[in-house]
């Protein structure tokens, strides 16, 4: 019990938050004693200099090749799930509220995952080094291409004029040099900054914790969450878990048409069907702190909280089929070390 309750802590601690938001929204919501659009810029700013400080780089240069593999998992990150997800959401138009919808369109634009879909990719016998190459390169894109794919479609729908300079400024300062930083330093302290990130990283989670418990508490604040029903969210929580099964399965399928290896189509699979909560969240946030009045913040929220811990569970069972495929007589030193690499993934953040 202590054991699941430790692996799973992050995903509790943000339903925690979530609660405590629901019940006590004044102290985190803007104007009360923990929420302000300052702490919230500083609590982003951390988390790219964090990202920054812990991304290897330098090992872009190893797994860079098959190039058709880094095509293919950029083109379903970045068109065929947004594609996709424009379809599936057709049905929904009548049911869900547009900021509802608007989460899942956000969602479908986010970066791959880093730890986890390097580790799940690991444990089920695929190319360790392109998966780390398309994942750092897939959230290096993200912080250019979302933001301006969000701003963009924000303006449209929403029909108002959205001065977008001074918006990309404050992307800049929050995204843009805060990962530059942490990229210095790791190129001069290599070493160092290596041991600081893995001894920090649990101050990220606590950071991310914080954004959401302030975006749900301003929302109870708001009034929005008086306009859902039970039915709103129970068809929130199926729709994201059809949409985890219909790209997996999507992704897979396609997988064999870029003719890869077994080992380069299992790291297509997990780095092109999941998506990011820790790159994710703060460039919601990041949009949302640069434009607040375009829409509700832990709206846009709750598709992703939902689509995280339905992937990691996805993940971890389909990465305990293909591991008993790979490890046909694993010896129990094999067989302990593979469920130790699991359990450690699925506290992942990224």
């Amino acid at each position: 019990m202590q054991k699941c309750l430790k692996k799973h802590a992050f995903i509790l601690w943000l339903l925690f938050a979530v609660v405590i938001a629901t019940l006590f929204p004044s102290a985190g919501a803007k104007g009360g004693i923990f929420h302000s659009e300052l702490t919230t810029q500083i609590g982003v700013w951390v988390i790219f200099f964090f990202q920054g400080l812990s991304l290897p780089t330098r090992e872009l240069k190893i797994g860079y090749k098959p190039k058709r593999l880094h095509v293919f998992v950029l083109s379903w990150n970045y068109v065929l799930f947004p594609a996709l997800m424009v379809l599936l959401l057709l049905p929904l138009r009548f049911v869900l509220l547009p900021e509802l919808r608007l989460g899942f369109c956000f969602l479908a634009i986010l970066p791959t995952t880093i730890s986890s879909a390097v580790v799940f990719t690991t444990i089920s016998g695929g190319e360790t080094s392109n998966a780390i190459f398309a994942t750092i390169f897939s959230n290096l894109l993200s912080i250019l291409l979302v933001p301006t794919v969000a701003l963009a479609y924000l303006s449209v729908g929403t029909e108002s004029i959205v001065p977008l300079a001074p918006l990309f400024t404050k992307l800049l300062i929050l995204l843009a040099l805060p990962l530059i930083a942490g990229q210095v330093i790791r190129k001069f302290l290599a070493d160092r900054s290596v041991l600081v990130s893995k001894r920090i990283k649990p101050l990220g989670n606590w950071i991310i914790i914080f954004i959401v418990h302030c975006a749900f508490a301003q929302s109870m604040s708001s009034g929005f969450f008086g306009q859902l029903s039970a039915t709103s969210i129970l068809t929130v929580m199926s729709s994201t878990v059809v949409v985890l099964l219909v790209v997996s399965r999507l992704v897979w399928w396609s997988s064999a048409l870029i003719k890869p290896t077994r080992e380069q189509r299992i790291t297509a699979f997990f780095c092109a069907s999941q998506k990011s909560l820790a790159t994710g969240l703060p460039l919601i946030t990041s949009i949302m702190v640069a434009a607040p009045w375009l829409v509700d913040g832990a709206a846009v929220l709750i598709p992703l909280l939902c689509y995280h811990p339905a992937q990691l569970v996805l993940a971890g069972f389909i990465s305990d089929k293909w591991a008993c495929l790979l490890y046909t007589s694993p010896s129990p030193r094999d067989l302990f070390d593979r469920i130790e690499t699991k359990s450690k993934s699925l506290a992942c953040v990224f």
